[in-house]
C-alpha cells in the first residue's frame, strides 16, 4: 500500500523545507527520493546522513495529521448523510408533543399516547407467555443489582386468533437498519455507531448499552431456548440497545417442522464483537461478567422461573413450545444447573478462550 507524505514549509528557521507529496513503495525509496529533490536546494544545513531519524519522524507526523484529516473528513460526510435520514425516524416524544397539541383532549392531565399493532390469525398465548417470562427475569436481574438490560413491552391475547402488541419505540430492526447502512455506504454496525453517536462518551455509552442488552437476551434465549433469531427479529434502539421480538419457538419447538437445526445457544456474531471492540476489549469483559452474574442470579431465584413455565404447562398444555411434553420441565433444570467437570461447581461462560464456540454463524 503506498503512503502519502506531506513536509511543511518551516518559517520559524527562515528556511523553506521541500513541500513534497510523496508516493512511494517503501520508506528507503521515500528517503532516497527526498535527497534527490535536496542536492539541488541551498538548505545545507539539513543533512540526512545525520537527521535520518528527525526527517522520518516529522514525515511520520504529518502523514498521521494528514490521514487523520482525511479519515475525519470522510466521517464527517457520512454522519451528516446519517443525520439527514435518521434511520430511527422522528422520536416517540417528538410523535408525542405533536399529537397532543393536534389532539382535542391533549390539554387532559391523563393524556397518553399508545402505539399498538393488532394481530388477527395470531394465538398470541405464547407471545404473552414469553414476555412473562422476561419479566419476570428482569425482576431478578433488578433485585441482584446488576446492569443487565430487558426490554418487556406489553402483549394482551384477547382472544383465540387475536389480541394487541406494544411498539417498541424508537427503535428498528437490524435487517431495515442494515439496507439503510448499505444505501449510505456505512459498513455494519461497529461503524454505525462510531457515526451516530459522534461525542466519545455518548459512543462509550451507547457501546455499553448494547453489551448489557446482549447480555439479558443471550441469557433468556439460552435458557428457554429462543429460535428463530434472524435479524428481522431484532431491534436496535436509539440509546443502542438490542431488543428481541417475535417468540413463535421457543422451550420446546423450532423452525422447520421441529428439525432442531438452530445448535447455538444463543445468537451472537462476529458484527456485535465488533461493536464491543473484541474478545480483549473492556466492554466485551463487561458482558462476559454480566452473563456470569446473571446466570448466577437466575441460579438463585430459579423457583420463580419454575413455577411460571408449570403453571403455564399445566393448563396450556396445547401451546406450540410445549411440544416436547412434560420433559421439557427437567430440560428446564438441567440448563439452569448444567453438569459440570471436576469437583468445582463453577459455569464457565464465553471465557476468551471459548468465545468462538458461541458465535452465531
Amino acid at each position: 500500500m503506498s503512503k502519502v507524505y506531506l513536509l511543511q514549509p518551516n518559517e520559524n528557521k527562515g528556511k523553506r523545507i521541500l513541500s513534497l507529496i510523496v508516493n512511494k513503495s517503501s520508506m528507503e525509496e521515500e528517503k532516497m527520493f527526498l535527497k534527490d529533490e535536496t542536492k539541488d536546494t541551498s538548505l545545507e544545513d539539513i543533512i540526512f546522513n545525520e537527521q535520518e531519524e528527525k526527517v522520518e519522524e516529522k514525515v511520520e507526523e504529518h502523514v498521521r495529521v494528514f490521514t487523520e484529516t482525511v479519515y475525519e473528513a470522510s466521517n464527517s460526510e457520512k454522519r451528516e448523510l446519517l443525520m439527514k435520514s435518521d434511520p430511527f425516524g422522528e422520536s416517540f416524544e417528538a410523535q408525542c408533543k405533536r399529537i397532543r397539541e393536534e389532539s382535542p383532549y391533549g390539554n387532559l392531565k391523563t393524556w397518553r399516547l399508545i402505539k399498538v399493532i393488532a394481530k388477527k390469525g395470531c394465538d398470541l398465548r405464547q407471545e404473552q407467555f414469553a414476555m412473562q417470562l422476561i419479566s419476570q427475569c428482569q425482576q431478578i436481574f433488578q433485585a441482584a443489582k446488576l446492569k443487565i438490560w430487558l426490554k418487556p413491552y406489553e402483549i394482551i391475547s384477547t382472544g383465540p386468533n387475536c389480541g394487541l402488541l406494544e411498539c417498541v419505540y424508537d427503535s428498528i430492526s437490524l435487517d431495515s437498519l442494515n439496507k439503510k447502512l448499505s444505501a449510505l455506504g456505512i459498513k455494519g454496525l461497529a461503524e454505525f455507531f462510531a457515526l451516530y453517536y459522534p461525542n466519545k462518551k455518548k459512543w462509550k455509552q451507547a457501546r455499553y448499552n448494547f453489551a448489557e442488552s446482549m447480555a439479558g437476551y443471550s441469557l433468556i434465549s439460552y435458557l428457554f431456548q429462543i429460535k428463530d433469531r434472524h435479524n428481522g427479529n431484532l431491534l436496535l434502539d436509539r440509546e443502542g440497545h438490542i431488543i428481541h421480538i417475535d417468540f413463535d419457538f421457543l422451550i420446546s419447538n423450532s423452525p422447520g417442522g421441529n428439525m432442531m437445526f438452530e445448535r447455538a445457544p444463543f445468537k451472537f456474531t462476529k458484527e456485535f464483537m465488533d461493536v464491543m471492540h473484541g474478545q480483549k476489549s473492556e466492554c466485551f469483559k463487561h458482558f462476559r461478567n454480566l452473563m456470569v452474574k446473571g446466570f448466577m442470579a437466575l441460579q438463585t431465584q430459579f423457583r420463580k422461573i419454575m413455577v411460571l413455565v408449570e403453571m403455564m404447562f399445566s393448563v396450556n398444555k396445547n401451546l406450540p413450545c410445549f411440544i416436547g411434553g412434560s420433559k421439557i420441565i427437567d430440560d428446564l433444570k438441567a440448563r439452569l444447573f448444567p453438569k459440570v467437570e471436576g469437583s468445582k461447581e463453577e459455569f464457565r461462560i464465553l471465557n476468551t478462550g471459548e468465545a468462538g464456540t458461541y458465535i452465531d454463524r
